[in-house]
């Protein structure tokens, strides 16, 4: 059963959901159903039991994540996170700065 509902979205985006989902002939609807679900679904999985979702979500680092999986190394879990459609997760900000200044310091002295 389907329930009604209003959405106070911006009519630039309704028409460019609109125009793509004409392109992939499906509807506005089941976008929005498709999207909704698929984030329902990954926030609601119980992370104490998924070691790749705790490491996408930044909980456990590579190293342990490989460990609870029993995997070989780092190449199976990127294979198996992409398998599941599970993002990588971001570095923390000061993790980028520094990666940053190290290639500018790298960069400058070559």
């Amino acid at each position: 059963m389907l329930t009604k509902t209003t959405l106070n979205l911006p009519n630039s985006l309704v028409n460019r959901a609109r125009s793509y989902a004409a392109e992939h002939h499906t509807t506005l609807t089941a976008l929005v159903i498709e999207q909704l679900e698929s984030i329902i679904k990954f926030n609601n999985q119980d992370l104490a039991d998924e070691p790749l979702l705790m490491f996408s979500r930044g909980l456990l680092t590579k190293e342990q994540t490989i460990n609870a999986m029993g995997i070989r190394d780092y190449a199976e879990l990127l294979v198996m996170m992409g398998g599941m459609d599970i993002p990588l997760p971001s570095l923390p900000p000061d993790e980028i700065d520094r990666q940053v200044n190290d290639f500018v310091n790298i960069w400058s002295h070559s």
